[in-house]
């Protein structure tokens, strides 16, 4: 629902819109006022998607009052006066309403709205998914439950034949898959250096020819991980010499 607010001197105007905007069901009414400054405290204090901004009015122009609201929502200029229209959209405004205006040609302007509301939305949902993304996590079996992991907090992996404990920053996780099933879910930053070890890339502390050292624990490298592993380390940290 996209809430709107009307800011209009002229009581037919105002009637005119308020009876438009209960008639689309996209749109919600939430206020009606006869001059901007009355409508201040509802565009501070409430989250109002579209303002129906008159231009032409006697204690302060629409586009001057626009200029002062801090949080701006979408604006639809309405006002007779053609002359205005260049001005307003300077100000990025949605629509311009040449009065007098009929429902189709509203409807126009609620379409245009339609589509930068949806636009915003969806930049926003692009957001907070790159957000999601920059913290990537695994869920890892637990008994009967499964427990989450937030990858970046992992230093290394310890594996059995029938468990393997993850070795985070703050706790360690036990869970009953094997490193081989693991391996298969983990990111590219991660890597298996030996038959009991994968380990976190970032988290490496010091490399030497047969060992690592992460967090405190030393994991030897393994003959036959050894080749993918320097090769594997060069590629994360290109022009360093990891002679292996």
């Amino acid at each position: 629902m996209i809430r709107c607010v009307v800011v209009d001197d002229e009581p037919l105007a105002r009637k005119l819109l308020g009876d438009f905007i209960e008639k689309t069901p996209v749109l919600k009414l939430e206020g009606i006022f006869s001059s901007a400054l009355k409508s201040l405290e509802l565009l501070n204090t409430k989250q109002i998607d579209v303002l129906f901004l008159d231009i032409q009015m006697p204690d302060i122009t629409g586009i001057d009052f626009l200029k002062t609201l801090k949080k701006k929502p979408y604006v639809v200029f309405t006002t007779a006066y053609a002359e205005f229209a260049l001005e307003g959209f300077e100000l990025d405004v949605v629509d311009y309403l040449l009065k007098p205006f009929d429902f189709n040609r509203f409807l126009k302007s609620v379409n245009k709205i339609t589509q930068r509301v949806e636009s915003t939305i969806t930049s926003i949902q692009a957001t907070e998914k790159k957000t999601e993304q920059a913290v990537p996590i695994i869920f890892v079996k637990d008994g009967s439950k499964l427990v989450k992991i937030e990858l970046d907090s992992v230093l290394f992996i310890k594996g059995t034949r029938e468990y393997a404990t993850i070795h985070t920053t703050d706790k360690k996780i036990m869970t009953l898959q094997t490193l081989k099933s693991l391996e298969e879910e983990l990111p590219d930053n991660f890597i298996r250096v030996h038959n009991s070890y994968i380990i976190y890339i970032p988290a490496i502390n010091t490399v030497s020819r047969n060992e690592i050292e992460i967090g405190g624990e030393v994991i030897p490298i393994g003959i036959s991980y050894k080749k993918q592993f320097f090769e594997k380390l060069k590629s994360f940290f290109p022009g360093k010499d990891f002679n292996g």
